[in-house]
């Protein structure tokens, strides 16, 4: 399993551990291939990031310098923020993790995603599809790389706007996720620099008018990763549960914590980079069977990939079928009994974030 229940609303997950037992449960149809795991580097996060520059130079640290005077004056939080950052402090009670026993960095982790970034070749604008209905993990060549598929899923490297001609009519899911690329004037400088750090953003219209609602039945949950932006947080409120037929019924928080539970910036006023992300989860409108709770505090190490989410659906393993039908939209990953949709479907399977132990 990779999470622990804390307490009702309180959750530490691993999202190494969750990934990692795909690949030591199942085998693998090459026979000379034991198992597979995430390469540890993805996440040695074991300092706050804006704590120091972790990689950049002294000017950088000169900066971060400044800043930590300013930090002196104390902080108003809005009613969110402060709401996270309490439960942060319980968390830190139920967790019993370590203190930091030495001065580190996450140079580690971020040198590792910078060159893996710097010599990908993930062709985001080809349009291609495929599937592995078999209960053995495969590994796959694409354009000169290697990729892990794990059993029973499906994949398509598409525009999430050809969702309709990707999916049969009669496709209907147990488990929805999507992760919308939200348009972010700060994300959308830094993506002028790098190009390869993720999807391309859309507007609010564009992820609603994604016809979700054609594929979901009573009893679908659906989980919706979000900014804390006001606007993306109403956008999902009032107009995009409507739309795909849905009921909102809780509001999660996805806490970014370092290896020793610190949140992985500091906590801030409602108009900055905060270390929590919102995971809004709907069920079908006629629903009234699920009780899940409606406030829930994830804790996790991120990836050090930008805006790799942990997989969630284990937290839902209680309320869906043995093997449940699930979609993913706006997929980096593909796992089993999953259908991914997305430009970059297949990027982080690349067998290179793995380990991959073969037998002597």
């Amino acid at each position: 399993m990779g999470y622990q229940l804390l307490s009702d609303t309180v959750v530490l997950l691993d999202h190494k551990a969750a990934v990692d037992k795909i690949y030591s449960n199942y085998k693998f149809y090459d026979d000379s291939v034991v198992s597979a795991s995430l390469k540890s580097q993805l996440f040695r996060i074991v300092s706050p990031y804006d704590r120091k520059n972790t990689v950049s130079d002294d000017v950088g640290q000169d900066v971060n310098r400044r800043r930590s005077k300013k930090k002196k004056v104390a902080e108003v939080f809005d009613e969110t923020t402060e709401k996270v950052r309490s439960n942060h402090s319980e968390f830190l009670k139920l967790s019993n993790l370590p203190a930091p026993t030495e001065e580190c960095d996450n140079r580690t982790a971020l040198e590792f995603v910078d060159g893996f970034n710097r010599d990908d070749r993930y062709d985001r604008s080809k349009t291609y599809n495929g599937a592995n209905s078999t209960q053995f993990v495969v590994l796959a060549e694409f354009a000169s790389q290697s990729f892990l598929i794990p059993p029973n899923c499906r994949f398509f490297n598409s525009e999430v706007s050809n969702l309709a001609n990707l999916l049969a009519p009669d496709d209907r899911f147990d488990f929805v996720v999507l992760d919308p690329p939200w348009w972010n004037k700060y994300i959308r400088r830094t993506k002028a620099v790098n190009s390869k750090i993720s999807y391309q953003m859309l507007d609010n219209n564009s992820i609603g008018n994604i016809p979700l609602g054609d594929y979901v039945h009573e009893n679908t949950i659906v989980a919706v990763w979000c900014t804390n932006s006001p606007t993306h947080v109403a956008a999902i409120r009032d107009d995009f549960c409507k739309k795909w037929k849905l009921k909102l019924i809780a509001n999660w928080y996805w806490v970014k914590i370092t290896k020793f539970g610190e949140p992985v910036c500091d906590f801030n006023r409602s108009n900055k980079k905060q270390p929590y992300e919102q995971i809004f989860i709907a069920v079908g409108e006629n629903n009234s069977t699920f009780e899940i709770p409606k406030e829930r505090f994830i804790y996790s190490i991120p990836s050090a990939f930008h805006s790799n989410k942990p997989p969630l659906v284990d937290l839902f393993e209680s309320l869906l079928p043995e093997r449940p039908k699930c979609l993913e939209i706006f997929a980096r990953n593909v796992y089993p009994n999953f259908t991914s949709v997305g430009t970059e479907v297949l990027k982080l399977q690349n067998a290179n974030l793995f380990d991959v132990v073969k037998r002597v």
